[in-house]
């Protein structure tokens, strides 16, 4: 056999593998990644994971804001009112972040009667949303507590009126 129809011949198998390898049509499979969701048992994907944050203590939208810090046995916080005051009548929204399992909140007014104007509780896996907004004839300043926050590592709940 001729060496350039043996070379000739390889060169084409390899063309040829070449070829079909660059036009094939499987898909490749798809990569994982970290901010791939997994699906839940209905078939839709999961809401995307939070990483945790404190906000801005200091947004001007902030009407009020209950922090806490620590774990364990020797929790620490913050309470703080404003720097917005509450404008009656306006919608105002309940936001909050955790970690562990859940916690609760109470928002009441900041004078010696201590009104609570709205509560409610959410779990840390499943964030509020929109769902704690409230129009009330309530002008002034407010605080906002963290109720039932044994189990839970660190956590924010805060009042916005834009």
């Amino acid at each position: 056999m001729d060496t350039r129809i043996g070379a000739l011949t390889v060169g084409l198998v390899v063309l040829a593998s070449v070829i079909t390898g660059c036009t094939s049509s499987a898909a490749p499979e798809p990569a994982a990644s970290e901010s791939t969701s997994a699906a839940t048992p209905s078939g839709t994907p999961a809401p995307p994971v939070r990483e945790f944050a404190y906000p801005d203590k200091t947004d001007p939208t902030q009407v009020a804001i209950a922090l806490k810090y620590g774990e364990g046995n020797d929790p620490s916080g913050e309470i703080i009112a404003g720097p917005a005051v509450l404008v009656a009548d306006r919608q105002f929204t309940v936001e909050g972040q955790c970690e562990g399992d859940g916690v609760g909140f109470e928002v009441v007014t900041a004078d010696a009667e201590r009104r609570v104007l709205a509560e409610g509780d959410f779990r840390c896996d499943d964030p509020p949303a929109g769902e704690f907004s409230y129009r009330l004839p309530y002008a002034g300043v407010v605080q906002v507590n963290l109720l039932d926050a044994d189990d839970v590592d660190r956590a924010w709940v805060r009042v916005v009126q834009p």
